[in-house]
């Protein structure tokens, strides 16, 4: 696996010390002490993981704790069930005037907490702490290269120079896609799975499952299509469907108007529609980019005059918008905000009553089903980018995602120290961050960890389950991940695009009225 080497970034000026356990913030740049503290200190780490996703976080956390008894002790908390309301929690705790000495979240709520004065900052600057030649717990530039430059680069694109954050382990989303149902055993074509006849259709879906052509060469592509339409016959001289995965945005709605017509002229009934997508806001940023249309931007100018972040209040935006919620109204997709009731797609997904769901690697468990055969793509790309890409703009995006970690100003230079050593040293090291990641369908973030035993043995697994075929998939997408411009106010942004579609189809808003209410949540405290 092969990564461009991380530019390092790191912060100019040397941290300075400060003192005890409530958080008051603006001193960014600290330094670490060589010495540890006379007594054991508490490291309070809060996050938002279920129980199952921190069972080998936990083993982690018990090691070091053993390893730095009667000095540092980490203490995971569960401050809350998701990342947003983890974020309300801090932003309550923080006007407390209690804080954590580190937390799971993302660059919008991290950019909140920096405030818009670097002097007023509840987290602290990480670049003396990083660098070897200022601290001797940092890294080597060395084992700076060793860190997937796309993860560790999210640390520095925040409002004030340096790095914030640090990576946890990251995901993105792909298409989970109903197998059985593509490959003709749908309810359609029960006939299918019985007898000779599903012996028959077995040898055939066996030639043509798991095939991505990318991989392949053209020999092999032409053996594949040869197989697929011996599959497609096959299925269709027992009055059955069968529909190629597609690869692009454009195929990806023929395929669904296809799957709506089959269903309808079949006369099956019931609340279905073929495509969903549980985030609205990835949906609506994820488009915009592909399609080259202005989201957001941080730059003086809109340092300088806040509204200027927002940039996407214009005619492209209403034509995309237009799109979607018109595919909505008309049967073909659904996303979280369309249903209304916080309901999530998935569900309509694993009770067969959609067949293509896009949404998290780190949210695999929630797409498997009993009821049929899971499969997973990489989430359709944009049609016009992929036959004229602009070596500018690159087509193929997809949204990267996953937890990062800021460190809090604790007013005690111990627990930044125990808190760094905590991350350094064990939730950093190749081999645990293989594991942690994988526990959690989601992909380490060290260059070394995928050449790791764990990681080898897990993804040589794939076919046995989604938690292996992830992986698989995930390391070809790396190089096309997307990151979104971070400033005070970014999560508000992000929030909004996403409001746009449940503006339109739950409040009935026009597209300009839905487009223009965003716009105006987003500069109402600028």
């Amino acid at each position: 696996m092969k990564f461009t080497k991380v530019l390092t970034l790191l912060a100019g000026s040397l941290m300075s010390l400060t003192a005890c356990s409530t958080g008051t913030g603006g001193n960014v740049d600290q330094t670490l002490p060589d010495g540890d503290p006379s007594r054991e200190l508490t490291i309070n780490f809060w996050h938002c993981l279920g129980h199952a996703k921190t069972e080998q976080m936990q083993i982690v956390i018990d090691k070091f704790n053993e390893d730095y008894k009667g000095k540092y002790k980490v203490v995971l908390t569960k401050m809350a069930g998701d990342y947003g309301d983890l974020d309300d929690v801090i932003r309550q705790k923080i006007s407390a005037g209690e804080v954590p000495a580190l937390a799971m979240g993302y660059p919008d709520s991290f950019s909140a907490y920096m405030t818009r004065k670097i002097s007023r900052s509840k987290i602290l600057r990480l670049g003396n702490f990083i660098d070897k030649e200022k601290c001797k717990y940092g890294y080597s530039t060395e084992e700076l290269n060793d860190f997937v430059p796309a993860y560790w680069s999210e640390g520095s694109g925040y409002q004030f120079d340096g790095i914030w954050s640090v990576p946890l382990y990251k995901s993105t989303e792909v298409m989970y896609y109903n197998k059985t149902f593509f490959y003709g055993g749908n309810e359609m074509n029960s006939n299918l799975f019985t007898g000779a006849v599903k012996t028959g259709f077995d040898s055939r879906l066996q030639k043509v499952t798991g095939f991505e052509k990318e991989k392949h060469s053209p020999e092999e592509i032409a053996q594949y299509n040869s197989d697929m339409e011996d599959l497609k016959s096959y299925v269709k001289e027992n009055n059955g469907y069968t529909y190629e995965v597609p690869e692009t945005w454009e195929d990806m709605i023929t395929t669904a108007q296809a799957i709506q017509k089959a269903r309808t002229d079949t006369g099956c009934t019931g609340t279905f529609f073929p495509i969903g997508y549980d985030s609205d806001s990835n949906l609506m940023i994820t488009q915009l980019e592909q399609l080259d249309y202005a989201y957001t931007k941080n730059d003086a100018e809109s340092e300088e005059d806040g509204t200027k972040h927002y940039q996407f209040k214009n005619a492209n935006t209403e034509s995309l918008l237009g799109e979607i919620t018109g595919y909505i109204k008309s049967g073909l997709m659904h996303t979280k905000g369309s249903l209304g009731g916080n309901q999530y797609t998935n569900t309509y997904f694993t009770a067969k009553q959609c067949v293509m769901s896009i949404g998290s690697t780190g949210g695999s468990s929630y797409q498997a089903s009993g009821n049929f055969d899971v499969s997973i793509a990489h989430v359709p790309v944009r049609a016009a980018k992929l036959n004229d890409p602009d070596p500018e703009h690159p087509y193929k995006k997809y949204i990267q995602q996953g937890p990062s970690l800021c460190f809090f100003d604790n007013n005690n230079k111990y627990i930044h120290k125990g808190a760094w050593l905590f991350y350094r040293y064990y939730l950093s090291d190749p081999t645990n961050n293989a594991v942690l990641a994988l526990e959690n369908s989601y992909d380490p973030i060290r260059v070394s960890s995928y050449d790791t035993v764990e990681y080898k043995t897990w993804v040589g697994k794939a076919g046995r389950g989604l938690q292996y075929d992830i992986p698989n998939i995930t390391q070809t997408l790396k190089n096309n991940y997307m990151t979104s411009p971070v400033f005070v106010g970014s999560g508000e942004a992000r929030t909004q695009i996403g409001n746009t579609i449940s503006y339109v189809i739950g409040n009935k808003m026009s597209i300009h009225d839905a487009i223009s209410t965003a716009y105006n949540y987003c500069i109402s405290d600028q």
